[in-house]
């Protein structure tokens, strides 16, 4: 070989290792426990000062002058790519699809060819070269999922045994070199397989039920440290649609199990436990998540369907295995059930606790905690009653008399206590919440400028956990952060979304902005709000805030300390006091459970309903009955108008147009007739779930009477 020709080798072989370790600086390898400390993915990186792309080329020309390839890592070429999501749409159109199909699964799916598909993009000025290397990453898997979605459907869309056929032993073949390194692995590359996979759609279906236990294994066999970078994918990478049909899956799976097992839920068994385990981890990691799976879609039917509450609560507080232990599995429904039993259970231990303490008499034991109000005193009377009552008193089922008035409380009387003493609390006079116009939703906040008693805050705390324990739905609502707190969650820029929208999209732009952020926002570390007597008032988010600008590398503390404050320390002493009072009533650790979504139905109700159970449950008075025609004219009208007017009548008839947890179902509904025709407008009592009809000579006059009614209503619905 001429001298020529070895200066032309060397050089080829200097080019390629200058690539390689400008992409092994730049990104890492593909190895999640890397040793070699000249690779981005080793802890104890020597060079992680380099920031820009000449820095990174200068490096890399020093380390192939000193070492040559010596300190190089395995970097595999990144090929280019077979499956595509572009081509897949151009065979789909072929008339030859079927064939190119299989060819393109064989050859693809089911070879390492998979290693080298669906990339994000290959940079223009690699296309054509040999230096470009797939460089995944802790922060970047290097796989467009929702194309591995499109491309999976795409070719699920073409029917035929021929398809099916070729696609079976294709993932077979992956999950057969899956499950060889599962126990030991530390590649990168071995999880963006292992995630792809997870984005096939047909795993919960009969015929790939023992592929998608066999990949769920794999999953569970992971080192920790592997666990970890699949879970941050999953929390920081990966599209929602990915984790939506994760989460489908594994329910759908779990459902399967235990139907075609025909036997007990509970206890489950291990191909059940294995999926649930896996379910759990991208729950936890879903919560802190910005683009969020909706919690009731980690809701399993088949589970929800055959809990048995008892059993479960038994063996939960045995510490043995119980569906308790895992809560996103059970709807709110189990779980209001839950608190229920439990309530009633503490109650039990505390008669029999009297009973051996003090020999009490059995007969004078009441059930019931009863408060006796005035009605022009009603706020003051509560106060009096609550500062006096024991906890165990606040388990106890709520009797409300109103005094100087007859009545047996069977749910009316204390509809009527919380709509009144909350009406009053919450009333603007009081001073104690703000509203923000901006919302849709009337959303109360405390209010920071409050200089009235604190207490009265944790009456209201504790008025909204009497209100759970009696199942009593409040015409209240509060921002999701209020729950978030209530359950000691911490609350983020997104949560201000909820009561100031506009602050929050400030912020985010604040955070989001490329130019200079000093110059453009004039910002310091103070901000200014308005009290309640129109006066500003200034604070120093940290000290001497009022002389700190803001600028491109302190605007992230700036937004941090602004959340705190707003969110935090602003109404520190109110929220401290409204979070004691609750917890008199909500000690239970089985609030731990619950999800602050799932909190909010707790007190507020649901906001999703289906009139058609309202029909299921009326009871019909004075002279109405099933088949009076003034009847027929009021379902048919009310069960064909759109869902918002139906809440309007809702809110009209009951205080409120959130419903039980557990649907319509579980209120008392009755529609009387109020009279012969006339020229009245049909009347509600909201306490009572009692609608008032009079006996309307027409249908069209009782729709237009009925929406009259509807429109003209406001605030608490009493008579």
């Amino acid at each position: 070989m001429s001298k020529k020709e070895e200066r032309k080798i060397l050089k080829s072989k200097i080019q390629l290792w200058v690539a390689m370790y400008f992409q092994q600086l730049k990104n890492g390898c593909d190895n999640i426990d890397c040793q070699n400390k000249y690779c981005k993915s080793c802890s104890s990186f020597v060079y992680s000062d380099l920031s820009t792309p000449n820095e990174f080329a200068s490096q890399a020309f020093k380390l192939v002058s000193i070492y040559q390839d010596r300190v190089l890592c395995d970097i595999k070429e990144l090929k280019p790519s077979k499956f595509r999501v572009g081509k897949i749409r151009k065979i789909f159109d072929s008339e030859e699809r079927e064939l190119l199909l299989v060819e393109l699964i064989v050859n693809v799916l089911g070879t390492e060819e998979l290693d080298y598909s669906f990339y994000p993009l290959i940079p223009k000025q690699y296309k054509n070269g040999p230096y470009y290397y797939h460089t995944l990453n802790k922060n970047d898997p290097g796989v467009n999922i929702d194309d591995v979605i499109e491309t999976f459907n795409t070719i699920l869309l073409v029917k035929g045994e021929i398809i099916s056929e070729s696609i079976y032993p294709a993932i077979e073949q992956q999950i057969k070199l899956l499950e060889k390194d599962c126990l030991d692995t530390t590649s990168f590359l071995f999880l963006r397989k292992m995630s792809i996979l997870f984005s096939f759609p047909m795993f919960p279906k009969k015929d790939y039920i023992n592929l998608y236990q066999r990949l769920i294994s794999c999953y569970l066999k992971l080192p920790t440290s592997s666990k970890i970078i699949f879970i941050g994918w999953c929390q920081d990478y990966f599209p929602k649609t990915f984790l939506t049909l994760l989460v489908n899956s594994l329910n759908q799976y779990i459902t399967y199990n235990i139907f075609s097992q025909k036997s007990t839920v509970f206890p489950p068994s291990d191909e059940i436990l294995n999926a649930i385990e896996l379910l759990q981890d991208i729950f936890v990691i879903n919560l802190q998540r910005r683009l969020k799976v909706e919690i009731n879609l980690f809701y399993n039917m088949a589970i929800n369907e055959n809990f048995d509450l008892k059993e479960n609560y038994i063996y939960y507080a045995k510490e043995k295995f119980s569906y308790i232990n895992y809560p996103f599995l059970l709807n709110s429904g189990n779980k209001a059930s839950l608190l229920s039993l439990e309530s009633r259970i503490t109650m039990e231990e505390n008669l029999n606790q009297n009973i051996l303490s003090s020999f009490l008499d059995l007969q004078s034991f009441s059930p019931y905690y009863k408060i006796i109000v005035r009605r022009n005193n009603i706020v003051g009377d509560t106060i009096n009653h609550l500062d006096r009552a024991t906890k165990s008193e606040l388990h106890k089922k709520l009797k409300i008399v109103f005094e100087g008035e007859d009545g047996v409380d069977e749910g009316g009387v204390k509809k009527e206590f919380f709509q009144l003493i909350v009406g009053r609390l919450f009333d603007r006079k009081y001073g104690m919440f703000v509203q923000n116009e901006e919302t849709n939703e009337t959303n109360y906040w405390f209010n920071k400028s409050y200089i009235g008693e604190m207490s009265s805050y944790q009456l209201i705390g504790t008025l909204l956990g009497l209100a759970i324990y009696n199942s009593v739905i409040l015409g209240v609502r509060f921002p999701m952060m209020v729950y978030k707190k209530l359950l000691n969650q911490p609350v983020f820029l997104e949560d201000l979304s909820d009561y100031k929208p506009k602050v929050q999209k400030g912020l985010q732009q604040l955070l989001d902005f490329k130019g200079n952020v000093e110059e453009t926002f004039v910002l310091t570390f103070q901000i200014v709000y308005k009290n309640d007597f129109g006066e500003n008032v200034f604070v120093n988010l940290k000290e001497n805030g009022d002389k700190i600008p803001v600028n491109n590398e302190n605007r992230e503390e700036y937004v941090q300390l602004y959340i705190d404050w707003e969110l935090n320390k602003s109404i520190e002493e109110q929220f401290k006091e409204f979070q004691t009072g609750f917890q008199l009533v909500c000690d239970s650790p089985l609030f731990s459970l619950i999800q602050p979504e799932e909190l909010e139905a707790l007190i507020c109700g649901d906001r999703e309903f289906d009139l058609v159970d309202l029909k299921t449950i009326v009871k019909y008075r004075d002279g109405f009955d099933r088949n009076s025609i003034q009847i027929k004219w009021f379902w048919e009208i009310t069960l064909n108008w759109e869902k918002e007017k139906q809440r309007k009548f809702l809110s009209f008839c009951f205080g409120t147009d959130r419903v039980p947890i557990g649907g319509l179902i579980h209120l008392r509904f009755s529609i009387a007739r109020g009279g012969p025709d006339s020229e009245i407008l049909p009347k509600a009592s909201t306490c009572y779930g009692i609608l008032i009809l009079p006996s309307y000579s027409t249908k069209e006059k009782l729709q237009k009477k009925l929406e009259l009614a509807i429109q003209n209503s406001e605030g608490f619905g009493l008579y």
